[in-house]
């Protein structure tokens, strides 16, 4: 079906993207879709209407469009570039017409504060527009060095961490949880990988012993140690009929996910069972740092899998697991 509708295309086989001229952003869901279908609508008349006149050379317009066709931009992950392209267009509606050269911290500081009720996006244009100036730099656009936005901090707000799954949770929503999300939570616990890698692995990728996997955001290839507990879920899915899919982790209705579809699905499961409290599927990455380094596996072999700034983070669950359990231990040995 998608094959009748003009500048689409199927991406890795998995999810449907929109491409003309300068768009090439991803679609939602798939064709047949009333959200698909809503955007295409959009989407195609963006690409249909008539063209204004060129921006000016020195505005931001300009800058930005001249930074999304190039090598440096190109060169980034899908997932990057989507991320970047959307905060690129907040900087355009923000500025557009502004001369880059003539901007000062103080302009740059108002947009990033008319921000302030959503910091992380706040945040993200503070650090895009430094971006933009560093490409500019090495562009020579701007004079060597002119980077307005250096020195800006970024808004100071209240850090909601993803939380760590305890094992009492885990075995709790395993033993709850229907098939259609028990594969993709098992996947991320026993791999340690983002949603949007779980949601791409296919049987292809697994070897028994190992799972390959190609991570989203960095583009490289990790061979992974397949637990016997999940080696021993995939082996009966394969044995029902399960690899008659490409990919492992399906949903309710049988069709592949997309890492906002999987962790949908993920908080309608954990709803459904009155004794488990909110987690996520990041939390999970967590608590894969504590079952490798339960396990043996060395710092570097950790962060080899999770990345570093998530091992990071994750070393201090792990810290104060251990904390915990000690406490505890104390506290029988009085008993």
């Amino acid at each position: 079906m998608g094959k009748n509708l003009k500048y689409t295309y199927l991406a890795k086989g998995r999810y449907w993207r929109f491409r003309r001229a300068e768009l090439d952003v991803p679609l939602p869901g798939s064709p047949g879709d009333a959200e698909f279908h809503a955007r295409y609508a959009v989407l195609l008349a963006m690409a249909q209407s008539t063209p204004k006149a060129a921006p000016s050379r020195s505005s931001w317009t300009w800058l930005v469009r001249q930074y999304l066709a190039s090598a440096e931009y190109g060169a980034l992950a899908e997932p990057t570039r989507d991320d970047y392209s959307g905060t690129c267009e907040l900087i355009i509606e923000e500025l557009g017409e502004e001369p880059f050269a003539l901007t000062t911290r103080k302009m740059i500081k108002a947009v990033r504060d008319s921000y302030r009720a959503t910091p992380r996006k706040a945040d993200k244009i503070r650090q895009m527009t430094s971006r933009l100036y560093s490409w500019a730099d090495e562009a020579e656009l701007v004079p060597e060095g002119f980077n307005p936005v250096k020195g800006l901090k970024k808004l100071k707000h209240k850090v909601n961490p993803y939380v760590a799954w305890s094992d009492e949770e885990i075995e709790l929503y395993l033993a709850r949880a229907p098939l259609h999300v028990t594969t993709p939570v098992l996947l991320a616990l026993y791999t340690g990988q983002r949603a949007s890698d779980v949601v791409s692995m296919t049987w292809n990728d697994y070897k028994g012993n190992t799972i390959r996997v190609r991570q989203d955001k960095t583009d490289e290839f990790l061979d992974i140690y397949c637990h016997p507990r999940l080696r021993d879920h995939l082996d009966r899915l394969k044995a029902s009929g399960g690899k008659k899919a490409v990919v492992m982790a399906l949903s309710i209705v049988g069709k592949s996910y997309t890492a906002g579809s999987l962790s949908q699905a993920l908080a309608r499961s954990i709803l459904a069972i009155e004794e488990m409290p909110h987690r996520t599927m990041h939390g999970l990455r967590y608590a894969a740092a504590a079952q490798l380094e339960e396990a043996g596996c060395t710092i570097a072999e950790i962060a080899a899998v999770l990345g570093h700034r998530t091992y990071q983070m994750a070393m201090k669950y792990i810290e104060q697991r251990k904390a915990s359990k000690r406490a505890g231990e104390k506290l029988e040995a009085r008993a």
